[in-house]
């Protein structure tokens, strides 16, 4: 092993360690968790450079990541800094502090984690070409949710005994869910999670593996599913199982018609029952929510009420927005000077795209929207050149990639998940296997093309006159 690949282990295991933390400290959502999570990042950003000196060579990053990535971090240090959203509010001593140093500070707290995590994602396009590193990482993640999915499951069915021991007394609400305090955080955590949890299952059943392997991951499997049925978010579960057939689907269009159609039959069979014990064995899960015409009237109304309000305002924050971070404090201020007497003030505007354009206007939106979207695309067009993947294990671990970038896009449009530092911080480490995904790729060198002579037609009076002389 070179002294290269040994730093970049150094990096990946730093990584590691914030993809076993970042969840456990509260999703890092608390302020006084994000000191711990900035040094393990800095350290995997600093091993990572190191090992890309080491190995005199630049990361495999491509140019366009790496232009999006720097494009959003000038916008925003220099909206930091030269902020233009203290100019369009009152300071009138509301229920917000509005001042000049706490929209600094704000906006500081913002571009620190943006800056570490995009700078970790760089580290990562880098070294997710390496099969152990990868495998190490990715593994890292899956585990991850399984511990998330196994403490949440504990905590839901043993109710308040155990909680008291998470959160405070009166803290304690249906609404949490592990250490989440709001359980839509908690359900795209574990559908970033869930489908590597399903990938490294299937994986063991496709090959000859040990018996303990096989058990381990049909058991993180189920806890996982279970997780998202025990867990209160809706959406969460629907994209759960929106996810879980797709990495089985190899194995599924292979199938006959009779064996595909009893399994479909024992499938619903076993999620009616999963369904309905959930709803008895744990308060407020899911399925509940679900059936509940009254809950889900007053969600559809709440957020379609909000996304007006936040529509008619993005036409007002011009080409850089109101500032990183600044929405908990901005809205409505943008369209009220007196907004900071309103008692209806949100921290989140729970749609992540209309949040995004407003803090990072037309200009920043389309950098992220560049960065997220080419990289779909980028794993997409990887995923389907089938031919060339030398191992089937990373040709699914870049579906699974695909899978959890989709969900957590696909609910990211009715809550906020991207605005959470432990969700980010898994949304870009499979970001990152997505534009990363070539890399795995063996493409076999073009054969150069064959010399091609040519003869110059000689006449046949010419060729007997030369031959007698």
């Amino acid at each position: 092993m070179t002294l290269s690949t040994r730093i970049a282990a150094a990096s990946a295991f730093f990584l590691t360690v914030a993809l076993f933390y970042a969840p456990l400290a509260y999703g890092c959502t608390r302020p006084e968790m994000l000191p711990t999570l900035f040094g393990l990042l800095a350290a995997c950003i600093l091993t990572g450079a190191i090992s890309f000196l080491a190995a005199r060579r630049w990361p495999a990053v491509p140019k366009l990541p790496l232009f999006c990535i720097t494009a959003i971090l000038v916008q925003g240090w220099w909206m930091t800094f030269n902020p233009v959203f203290a100019s369009l509010i009152t300071e009138n001593g509301g229920l917000v502090d509005t001042t000049m140093e706490n929209i600094e500070r704000i906006s500081f707290d913002s571009m620190m984690v943006t800056t570490l995590l995009l700078g970790s994602f760089v580290v990562l396009c880098g070294i997710l070409g390496d099969t152990t590193l990868r495998r190490f990482i990715l593994l890292a993640a899956a585990l991850s949710g399984v511990l998330i999915s196994v403490i949440g499951i504990v905590l839901k069915l043993s109710g308040e005994p155990l909680m008291r021991y998470v959160w405070k007394p009166l803290d304690i609400d249906w609404n949490d869910f592990a250490l989440y305090r709001y359980h839509a955080n908690a359900g795209a955590f574990l559908n970033l999670t869930w489908p590597l949890i399903l990938v490294f299952a299937r994986r063991v059943y496709s090959q000859p593996t040990p018996l303990f392997k096989k058990i381990a991951w049909t058991f993180a499997s189920l806890a996982c599913g279970s997780a998202l049925f025990l867990n209160a978010s809706k959406a969460s579960l629907a994209i759960g199982l929106l996810i879980l057939p797709w990495p089985f689907s190899t194995g599924l269009m292979r199938m006959r018609r009779r064996s595909l159609f009893i399994l479909c039959a024992c499938s619903l069979f076993i999620l009616a029952g999963a369904l309905f014990a959930s709803s008895q064995m744990a308060h407020e899960a899911a399925f509940q929510r679900m059936t509940d015409t009254s809950e889900v009237s007053a969600s559809f109304d709440g957020r379609w009420a909000a996304y007006e309000q936040y529509l008619n305002a993005v036409p007002s924050v011009g080409w850089f927005g109101l500032g990183p971070g600044l929405f908990k404090i901005a809205f409505p201020y943008q369209i009220s000077p007196l907004g900071n007497t309103s008692l209806a003030l949100r921290d989140f505007a729970h749609e992540d795209y209309l949040q995004t354009m407003l803090e990072w206007g037309w200009l920043g939106s389309l950098w992220w929207c560049l960065l997220i979207g080419g990289g779909l695309f980028r794993g997409l067009k990887t995923y389907f050149r089938r031919e060339y993947f030398p191992s089937k294990t990373d040709r699914h671990l870049v579906l699974a990639a695909i899978l959890g970038v989709c969900g957590t896009l696909a609910q990211a449009l009715i809550d906020f998940p991207l605005q959470v530092p432990s969700i980010r911080l898994f949304f870009l480490v499979l970001l990152a296997l997505c534009w990363a995904s070539p890399q795995l790729l063996a493409i076999p060198a073009r054969e150069p093309k064959a010399r091609i002579r040519y003869r110059l037609a000689i006449p046949a009076d010419h060729a007997v006159t030369t031959s007698s002389r």
